[in-house]
């Protein structure tokens, strides 16, 4: 069974799904900011194929920018994990960050320093089909990624959704004022002390993970 967590955390793809309008059942995520080690439902996904596909893709596409003479930064050089004002913790890990040829990061001292003049650019690569949620878990690295790590700090990123045999690319203006305020309305949904909207359908609950025993109303076919 589940355990409380000391404090509320949030994973960046949870609050992308609820922003999206793709997860209807706000309740799920709720439950895992406030949770931790609950029962899983059985799943038939293929972790093992995606997880394939994803590093194939991933490795391409670093290639490509390195190619390109891009410097390029993989997914634990990019782990974000900011506590806000609040307490709550938001986390995530963007696949791959690209920079200008030339322009520095933290020193081998491990002492973060602010980029020179120049643009990041945040990249997450996608194995199926295009959700909106794709685009804004890459606007919210595109917002938190200065706050959370020193070295991009006072940075503008561009962003770019790569999928297999196309992209979007995200403008720095996309982050604007109104994306901010939905997201802070969001973020108080699933950190709220009460519980958010359960919406149980037989087409959530089949791709959701919590199981039974902590969700007494999961539909199972």
């Amino acid at each position: 069974m589940a355990t409380k967590r000391d404090g509320v955390f949030v994973w960046i793809t949870w609050l992308a799904k609820v922003m999206a309008g793709e997860q209807n059942c706000e309740w799920a995520s709720w439950f895992k900011a406030h949770h931790e080690n609950y029962d899983k439902a059985p799943s038939d996904f293929d972790t093992v194929k995606w997880n394939i596909e994803h590093t194939r893709q991933l490795r391409r596409l670093r290639l490509e920018r390195r190619k390109l003479g891009e410097r390029v930064f993989l997914q634990g050089e990019n782990a974000i994990r900011l506590t806000l004002p609040s307490g709550v913790v938001i986390a995530g890990k963007p696949d791959l960050i690209t920079l200008p040829d030339g322009q520095p990061t933290a020193p081998s001292d491990g002492q973060p320093t602010t980029l020179w003049i120049g643009q990041p650019t945040i990249h997450d690569v996608k194995t199926g089909r295009e959700r909106c949620s794709d685009r804004i878990q890459v606007m919210l690295y595109m917002h938190l990624v200065p706050q959370a790590l020193p070295a991009y700090a006072g940075t503008r990123p561009a962003g770019c959704v790569v999928y297999n045999g196309s992209k979007v690319d995200i403008p720095p203006e996309a982050v604007g004022a109104k994306f901010i305020e939905a997201l802070e309305y969001w973020l108080g949904v699933i950190a709220a002390f009460e519980p958010a909207l359960k919406v149980p359908s037989c087409h959530e609950c089949c791709f959701c993970d919590i199981a039974r025993t902590e969700c007494p109303e999961r539909i199972e076919d």
